[in-house]
């Protein structure tokens, strides 16, 4: 017979180890497959979601350096910031590199790196901006963790992130890390926005004297523009913009009202979508639809007076992460949409997905759900430099994934025909029996690189025509940072290889 003791103490671990599986779960789902994945929406029809690029360690942040897309590299270069290890990573020529190519650990008392922006006039400073948790000494002597949330800048010369240096402490020392992230965004006037974030304190966030809790506002060198609502306000910081936020997740300025637009996480529940006001109280912790995470209730009530409703909330929570307006021309219906991601709904693992949320005069008026069956934690959306959508996944060997409109093979081939016929090659049925034109175009990155590309890293060799046939025959698992390309066991030999000469023939063209 079992003694009580022992099937407690069994019981105990039984359920400590389900705990952990659950925990880990919550912050490491399974690594995604190659792709591409095509799902049905309500109003763009089929959308098809392809992976750029994958390796990325817990990626945070993204931007697109202007001036650097070629042929051989669309989407031109592509630095991102890895959370933990404090590294901006590059994506170079369809590959991101393994060498980091900055390094705020080795600059900084970096507890955590978070966001990255491209100063206003990028083009002739070079200048970008970091978001970042900073670590110092206990003010009581002991080894505890103290904290607060930095920017720092360093200058991009086309190699490597150099000449870094911290332009702004924020005033939010405490002694926990909850509820650290930290967005920054330039507005059009040229000042930059950050976060703060609540740090568990109940009090903080409610006092004008702290910066814990706030949206702040500063100049690019770190001083305080005069403009600011409690810039005179005696007893005031007056780097704030806004107060009462909890964690500040992202920004967004709406494409048709100028208006700054702000995400945060709430509790169980209340994760928001603000529209900012200078000077406004946007109610945590006194108001609030969550739940702290033992369910009991902050207040009785979800608003009190004097606080700002917000104009998005999710009870259940669903960890939003990022968002942005779309305003490009590869999706007309989505025009002005808010896109919001989730990392996990309702504390359950393998939920994280993106919401399109549609918006008239009045408000809100339809939300759509996307992507679910991908099961990742998506830690950020952005529009591209090609107007298509770009999804930043939060792992461990995070990727970096393409939202395009799905191509139907007859519009495809119909396509391929026209780029074809323009540029003088031959007629394009020998591809159409594999249905290449799907996937690639003649100058266009799809799913796969566009034959351009191809061609310009392979020559008319034996040695490489015969990979490149072996390659369409057989398929490859992908050597650009892209997807894998599947076999075509139905193309003889000679068809694949009448296909790479007509490819490598767009060397001469």
């Amino acid at each position: 017979m079992i003694s009580p003791r022992l099937f407690l103490n069994t019981a105990l671990a039984m359920l400590l180890l389900f705990l952990a599986q659950i925990s880990a779960a919550q912050f490491f789902p399974d690594p995604l497959g190659n792709g591409p994945w095509t799902f049905e929406t309500f109003e763009e029809e089929s959308v098809t979601v392809s992976m750029v690029t994958r390796g990325l360690n817990e990626g945070f942040g993204l931007v697109f350096i202007p001036g650097t897309a070629s042929d051989t590299n669309p989407l031109g270069d592509i630095l991102f910031t890895e959370r933990r290890t404090g590294f901006v990573r590059l994506y170079r020529d369809g590959q991101l590199l393994e060498e980091p190519v900055g390094d705020l650990k080795q600059a900084f008392r970096l507890g955590q790196l978070f966001d990255i922006n491209l100063h206003p006039d990028f083009e002739n400073n070079r200048l970008m901006y970091f978001t970042w948790i900073k670590q110092g000494d206990h003010p009581d002597g002991s080894d505890g963790l103290w904290m607060t949330t930095a920017v720092a800048r360093g200058r991009w010369t086309g190699q490597a992130v150099v000449d870094l240096e911290e332009v702004f402490e924020a005033q939010a020392w405490a002694g926990h890390i909850g509820g650290a992230s930290s967005r920054g965004l330039f507005l059009p006037d040229g000042t930059f926005v950050l976060g703060s974030s609540h740090r568990i304190e109940r009090q903080a966030p409610q006092s004008l004297d702290s910066h814990i809790g706030k949206v702040l506002r500063i100049n690019d060198d770190g001083s305080v523009p005069a403009d600011n609502p409690f810039y005179a306000v005696e007893g005031a910081l007056p780097e704030i913009l806004t107060w009462g936020n909890r964690s500040v997740m992202d920004f967004a300025v709406h494409p048709v009202t100028g208006e700054l637009w702000e995400l945060e996480n709430g509790p169980q529940g209340g994760d928001e979508v603000n529209i900012l006001r200078p000077g406004a109280n946007y109610g945590w912790p006194l108001a609030t639809f969550g739940r702290d995470y033992d369910g009991t209730q902050f207040n009785d009530v979800p608003w009190v007076e004097g606080t700002e409703r917000p104009e998005v909330f999710w009870v259940p929570a669903i960890t939003v992460a990022g968002m942005t307006f779309y305003n490009g021309n590869k999706f007309p219906s989505w025009q002005n949409n808010l896109f919001v991601t989730s990392m996990m709904v309702g504390r359950i693992p393998g939920t994280g997905h993106l919401e399109r949320i549609v918006f008239n005069e009045n408000g809100e008026v339809r939300r759509e759900s996307m992507f679910n069956a991908l099961g990742q934690r998506i830690r950020y959306i952005t529009q591209g430099p090609d107007d298509l959508l770009y999804m930043l996944t939060d792992h461990s060997d995070g990727v970096l994934l393409k939202i395009a409109p799905a191509t139907s093979t007859a519009d495809a081939l119909q396509m391929q025909h026209m780029e074809m016929t323009q540029l003088g090659i031959a007629e394009p049925e020998i591809f159409s029996a594999s249905d290449c034109m799907v996937c690639h175009r003649v100058g266009e990155s799809l799913v796969g690189p566009s034959f351009r590309e191809v061609a310009a890293r392979y020559s008319s060799t034996d040695e490489h025509i015969f990979l490149l046939v072996e390659s369409i025959i057989n398929g490859v698992d992908g050597s650009w940072g892209d997807v894998a390309m599947p076999p075509h066991p139905n193309l003889t030999t000679e068809t694949a290889r009448n296909m790479v000469d007509q490819i490598l023939g767009l060397n001469n063209q």
